[in-house]
């Protein structure tokens, strides 16, 4: 209690103002907040809905593709139902594959390799497309993906990269689809371990029904190298120099340069056999010619001229013939340790006939005798 002067009545309760205080001060704190959360509110709407418009803008390209790639392709109807990015590692690969899916490998530049996983089901619809022009309600037949299915999805798989480069490409955290292509298959995923870098990867899975009915159901699994590496900058306040490098001139053409870009032309010789003129007159259409047992194992690459260039096994890639090379078993030449030389009196046997003549008249009188 303060007493001023002598008056009761001008006794101020400092007590009683600190006691109404808060009671004071509260409504007016609350008012800010309320103000402020106000401002705020608008703000983080905003960016909350920019970033789910960017979620889903990114997954409706990535439908987009699809469906217009099988449309434009192969006249397939595929409604995409759900469609999802994130990240990968190659251990969990192999858990998020389809099963008994055809395995399409993609090679990119600087020798990355990626990897589609088509599923029976749409592997199934595109067969059903080009031998009946329509999708039926037949569950798919599980067995192996074979060459001739990979030669069927190949023009499906690029043209998917394809789209997906139109909708996606020059995004910062996305890989760059446009560099990709179908380059092999696989029917068994245990190579996939060997063949693909252990490095982070991003996937793309695709849920879509086929058909105009939604017969199937289908699922593609897209795992591609990720590109988006973070940059380093410099810090601030800090200047970056660089030293210019001089321009170096090209190189000036040389004869080695030019016969090395020189077009040789070779050919694949599968064996050869010697026939009789009257077998060779009776050849007609659709006649058997036998060939050794290990032709396909011995096949031959020579030049226009016939000069043995490589050997190797006849077989098949992408569906084309192809010659797999193998090592040659030849030894190769080695420098002799010393000159014979202990024939070098004796006539040649390889020399023509006006030399060896000439050799003779050259040659020591009774060398000369012994031979006349």
């Amino acid at each position: 209690m303060l007493s001023l002067g002598g008056n009761d009545d001008s006794d101020i309760d400092m007590d009683s103002v600190n006691s109404e205080s808060p009671a004071i001060g509260a409504p007016v704190l609350r008012r800010m907040i309320a103000q402020r959360e106000k401002l705020r509110g608008p703000a983080l709407q905003t960016a909350l809905a920019l970033r789910d418009a960017a979620h889903v803008s990114t997954e409706r390209a990535a439908a987009t593709a699809l469906g217009r790639a099988a449309e434009r392709l192969h006249r397939l109807p595929v409604f995409v139902e759900k469609a999802e990015f994130g990240p990968v590692s190659l251990s969990e690969l192999s858990e998020l594959l389809p099963e008994r899916a055809l395995l399409a490998v993609l090679e990119g530049g600087r020798d990355m390799l990626g990897v589609m996983a088509i599923c029976p089901a749409l592997l199934t619809s595109l067969i059903e497309m080009q031998a009946l022009g329509r999708v039926t309600s037949r569950p798919p037949v599980p067995r192996r993906a074979t060459r001739t299915d990979a030669a069927i999805t190949a023009d499906l798989v690029n043209g998917f990269l394809a789209e997906l480069t139109r909708e996606l490409g020059g995004r910062p955290d996305m890989p760059d689809f446009g560099q990709f292509r179908y380059a092999t298959y696989l029917d068994d995923p245990r190579p996939l371990g060997l063949m693909l870098d252990d490095v982070e990867m991003t996937r793309l899975v695709l849920k879509f029904r086929i058909g105009g009915g939604g017969q199937r159901d289908g699922l593609i699994l897209l795992a591609l190298p990720a590109t988006h590496l973070a940059k380093t900058r410099p810090a601030s306040g800090q200047m970056q120099i660089t030293a210019e490098t001089p321009q170096q001139s090209p190189p000036a053409p040389t004869l080695a340069i030019a016969m090395q870009q020189a077009p040789v032309r070779v050919v694949g010789v599968l064996c050869r056999r010697t026939l009789s003129l009257r077998t060779l007159r009776g050849l007609v259409p659709g006649a058997v010619i036998p060939l050794p047992q290990n032709a396909l194992d011995d096949a031959r690459i020579e030049t226009t001229a016939g000069q043995l260039l490589a050997r190797g096994r006849l077989g098949e890639a992408e569906g084309m013939h192809a010659i797999r090379l193998r090592a040659s078993a030849e030894p190769k030449a080695t420098p002799t340790d010393a000159v014979p030389i202990a024939d070098l009196d004796q006539p040649d046997a390889f020399r023509s006939a006006p030399d060896a003549g000439q050799a003779t008249r050259h040659a020591p009188p009774e060398q000369a005798r012994s031979h006349g």
